[in-house]
C-alpha cells in the first residue's frame, strides 16, 4: 500500500504539531485528541507554534481552530490549506 503525497503531508503536519506542542508546553504526553488550551496553551505559545509551522510549512495554524478544536483537527485544517494552496485552480 503506497502513501500518497497528501497522506504523507498530513502525517508530517500531525507529527510536527505533537512535537512542537510537547516542546512548547513542556508536556511529554501530548496526544492528537488533546486540546491546546486544555493542555495549558495560551496566546503567546500559540503564536510561537504558528511561527514554527510558518517556518516549516509556509503557513500558520488557524488560531480559532487551535483554541476550539483538538490538535488533530488543527493539524488537519492546516494540511487542507497547504494542499489547497499547492493545487492549481481548475480551468
Amino acid at each position: 500500500m503506497s502513501t500518497t503525497p497528501a497522506t504523507a503531508l498530513a502525517d508530517e503536519v500531525r507529527a510536527a504539531t505533537l512535537r512542537w506542542v510537547a516542546e512548547l508546553l513542556e508536556e511529554p504526553e501530548v496526544e492528537l485528541e488533546d486540546g491546546f488550551l486544555e493542555l495549558g496553551g495560551h496566546s503567546a505559545l500559540a503564536l510561537q507554534l504558528g511561527e514554527y509551522a510558518k517556518e516549516r510549512f509556509g503557513d500558520e495554524y488557524d488560531l480559532m481552530v487551535l483554541f476550539e478544536k483538538t490538535l488533530a483537527e488543527s493539524a488537519d485544517e492546516l494540511t487542507a490549506r497547504l494542499l489547497a494552496a499547492a493545487t492549481p485552480e481548475a480551468a
